[in-house]
């Protein structure tokens, strides 16, 4: 079977021992039921909580190759842009087989969780995870009527970094019944000043909250003049759930939809005088 990078990997049996270079793959494995082949995850490797248990084999940034080896893995997941390239090929030349995953939006999800299904030799199981993640997005989906709110979703307050196009934040966005603020900005995570914010005038904005992102600082007085901080619009979410390319990326888009949803029904009167001025 051929992975994102386009390597054909070939296995002679079910792999009994896993290590995961990324807590996504950590989540899709245990989705699958598979998580007692696990024999090293990373650091960040906290979701669900037994994650936390397992051995560590370093960060997704620094995977420690001695570690790694001496966990004596017959496969190793790991993803396209996160872990550093000359690591995996590493593995590789001394004959771990590397399977490389990249999704980039949902489809992608579901992709990669049925053909790590299949190298885990589930895919049965991994082809009912994955229906059950479409049907519930395909719940969550908001399609309500224009007009849509502008909604910012922020990965950094200090300084305002926000998810631009083609980043898997402003995919829930869209499936949730909202318009990306950020979108006429160039860059996937373009850094955006209080002059850009008061330009494009957030209705709601989502902070996905990690550590050293909780808020927003207090000291911009001219904040007031942005929908989004006058109404009181600013929604935390958790930090991990929306940035994780994993199954959990679907209970975000339910979270995403419901805050959108919840802002409609609070600004239900303002979005019909707006309708009605627009003559429709």
């Amino acid at each position: 079977m051929k992975d994102d990078r386009g390597v054909a990997v070939r296995l002679q049996a079910e792999p009994r021992r896993l290590v995961s270079l990324a807590p996504s793959l950590t989540e899709i494995v245990f989705l699958l039921g598979q998580e007692k082949k696990l024999v090293g995850v990373t650091r960040y490797c906290n979701y669900p909580p037994e994650a936390k248990t397992l051995p560590k084999i370093g960060g997704i940034a620094d995977p420690d190759i001695e570690r790694i080896v001496a966990a004596a893995p017959d496969l190793v997941l790991c993803t396209t842009d996160g872990n550093p390239r000359e690591k995996v090929r590493a593995l590789e030349e001394m004959g771990i087989p590397c399977f490389a995953v990249g999704p980039q939006d949902l489809s992608g999800i579901y992709a990669a969780i049925e053909r790590i299904g299949r190298l885990l030799g589930v895919p049965a199981r991994a082809r009912r995870e994955a229906d059950a993640l479409r049907i519930r997005a395909n719940r969550a989906a908001n399609r309500a009527a224009d007009p849509a709110p502008g909604v910012l979703f922020v990965v950094s307050t200090s300084p305002i970094i926000a998810a631009g196009n083609a980043t898997f934040m402003d995919e829930l966005i869209r499936l949730a019944g909202g318009r990306n603020a950020a979108a006429s900005f160039s860059g996937r995570y373009p850094r955006i000043t209080v002059e850009d914010l008061i330009a494009v005038r957030p209705d709601l904005i989502f902070i996905a909250a990690m550590e050293g992102v909780e808020s927003f600082p207090p000291e911009v007085s001219r904040w007031k003049e942005i929908p989004a901080f006058r109404d009181g619009e600013i929604v935390s979410l958790d930090g991990d759930r929306v940035t994780r390319p994993g199954p959990r990326m679907v209970a975000a888009l339910e979270e995403v939809s419901r805050a959108v949803s919840a802002w409609r029904r609070r600004h239900a009167g303002a979005i019909t005088k707006e309708t009605r001025g627009k003559g429709r």
